[in-house]
């Protein structure tokens, strides 16, 4: 343990308590599947990684601040989401999109400088995030979606 971690009494509340349940409940369901890993960041928060054992499947991390989250499921740049609220809809949105994820409904498309993630979920809707990297991830470039490469991830089994 950190010297940070003792001192962080928000990972014992309700939303750290049932995102630590979450990542146990994950590795009891995968099994061998995965790896789920939970790190103390100094400056950052608890960290948790789900690694997927297969290299086509799509690992994922959730962060808890103490005064927000974020997930990052991508090889790229996109797939970054920051969540200011720590409530139980943020809980939510993280436990759904891992599980998309851990069910292979999740996909990226590479452009120059950028990538977009789409995530399915179980009930058919979607979201996606895009994400930029260096000045020319900051030029706009017309079509890039339908012009570029895209990774359908598997599954975690």
């Amino acid at each position: 343990m950190g010297t940070g971690e003792a001192t962080a009494s928000w990972m014992d509340d309700a939303i750290g308590l049932r995102l630590r349940a979450f990542g146990e409940q994950l590795e009891r369901e995968l099994g061998s599947a995965a790896t789920v890993r939970r790190r103390w960041v100094e400056d950052a928060g608890m960290v948790t990684d789900l690694i997927p054992v297969r290299a086509d499947a799509l690992p994922a991390t959730w962060i808890d601040f103490g005064s927000g989250l974020q997930l990052e499921a991508g090889q790229g740049p996109g797939g970054f989401w920051e969540i200011d609220e720590r409530d139980d809809q943020a809980v939510e949105f993280i436990e759904s999109t891992v599980r998309a994820v851990v069910a292979g409904r999740v996909s990226e498309v590479f452009g120059p400088s950028r990538s977009r993630v789409e995530v399915i979920y179980a009930d058919g809707s979607t979201t996606h995030e895009t994400g930029y990297e260096g000045p020319r991830g900051c030029v706009p470039v017309p079509g890039w979606r339908r012009q570029s490469h895209k990774v359908t991830y598997r599954p975690y089994r």
